[in-house]
């Protein structure tokens, strides 16, 4: 498996946590809706069906596909059949594979009874049935697309895949969501960004929350869906650099949870000035051979910056990000690597300090500093000693 693209792809979805959830809430909302309104005893079947799927959007109506429209219909035709189906399909004790195909052969019965009124198809796949047990059982189950599965899968390259249509790839998909859940129950900052929605909706197990990491590979493959005219502010920066004593003075510090929280921090400021360099450059139209590149993730940190951008003559900018959730005169560090680069390439080198930052809705200030460092370097904070053999 490709862990580096994997991170990646995780680490997309909570930079841009507050975006995509704007987009994709109406899966929680179906959820709660479906499970307010779900009475498999109702005295009409039909009704109470198309109320419960009424806020499943497109997760059962998209293009030509039309799962919903046709359950409801069978239903109208067939009630007590339809009520049996779901009642099988919702039976725990039952193997899942004889419980999908039992479901869909008493679709395609209804169909053949009363196919002549315009439905040829029942649309009854595996996406729409385990959207049915999702929205009935959230604890147990995935929401599931095969594209949405493939996309990421090959991403990732996660394993040789089943041909399409074969159940067995509802329980690769599984695996997958299985692999992607433990990583999401160890990460307590998303957990702790991820509170305020489980606590006004129901994803007891994050089974929805997995999902929607899974399905952003979408987002992370274009990530032009996020190009938004935000209203940034950005102006140069004029701060100098003051001496600061030291003091002898013991200290209780967790140094690895706050190291977690400033790993975070700076990547998701590194994300916003990437995504504010990418729409500036696209302006530029420089040509597909200059694109803004994070470098410090796709080749790694010590390169003495964070990204690779352009000015509107085509020329290679190098930015390195500090980022603050407070003022702009937060306190910052620069490391050796940092300012050697500074010094070497003085013209094209800038500090972008980012501040007053929500690294959930992606918003913040920026003020801009071109040339050496070295002007800021007054404070050592540590030295490296290298030994002589």
């Amino acid at each position: 498996m490709n862990i580096k693209m994997f991170n990646a792809i995780y680490d997309f979805y909570k930079d841009h946590y507050g975006q995509i959830e704007q987009r994709e809430i109406y899966k929680w909302e179906a959820v709660v809706h479906f499970q307010n309104n779900w009475d498999i005893e109702a005295k009409s079947f039909p009704i109470m069906l198309e109320n419960a799927l009424y806020k499943t959007k497109n997760l059962m109506a998209a293009g030509s596909y039309y799962p919903r429209e046709f359950i409801i219909w069978a239903a109208q035709k067939e009630p007590e059949t339809v009520r049996g189906l779901f009642g099988n399909l919702y039976n725990l004790s039952v193997d899942l594979k004889e419980r999908m195909e039992h479901f869909r052969e008493g679709a395609n019965g209804i169909l053949s009874r009363h196919g002549s009124e315009g439905h040829h198809k029942t649309y009854q796949d595996h996406r729409a049935l385990m959207v049915y047990l999702n929205m009935r059982y959230p604890d147990k189950f995935y929401l599931y697309k095969y594209s949405m599965f493939v996309d990421f899968a090959k991403l990732i390259d996660y394993a040789e895949l089943p041909k399409a249509g074969s159940i067995d790839l509802l329980f690769v998909f599984e695996s997958m969501c299985d692999m992607v859940l433990k990583r999401v129950l160890s990460d307590r900052k998303l957990l702790k960004m991820y509170e305020a929605r489980r606590e006004k909706y129901y994803d007891p197990e994050y089974h929805l929350l997995v999902q929607d990491i899974i399905y952003s590979a979408r987002y992370f493959n274009a990530p032009e869906i996020f190009d938004e005219k935000k209203n940034i502010i950005v102006k140069k920066f004029t701060l100098k650099a003051k001496s600061s004593e030291v003091h002898l003075k013991g200290v209780h510090i967790d140094y690895i949870e706050d190291a977690k929280i400033q790993k975070s921090l700076g990547e998701a400021g590194e994300e916003f000035v990437y995504q504010y360099e990418r729409n500036k450059v696209k302006t530029y139209h420089l040509g597909k051979n200059k694109q803004v590149r994070r470098v410090a993730k796709l080749d790694g940190d010590g390169l003495g910056y964070d990204i690779l951008s352009y000015d509107r003559q085509g020329r290679e900018l190098y930015i390195e990000v500090k980022t603050t959730t407070g003022p702009e005169e937060s306190s910052i560090f620069i490391t050796a690597n940092e300012l050697t680069m500074s010094e070497k390439f003085p013209k094209q080198y800038c500090l972008y300090r980012v501040y007053d930052f929500d690294a959930v809705g992606m918003e913040g200030k920026i003020s801009v500093r071109e040339g050496s460092l070295k002007e800021l370097c007054i404070s050592a904070q540590m030295y490296k000693v290298n030994f002589e053999a």
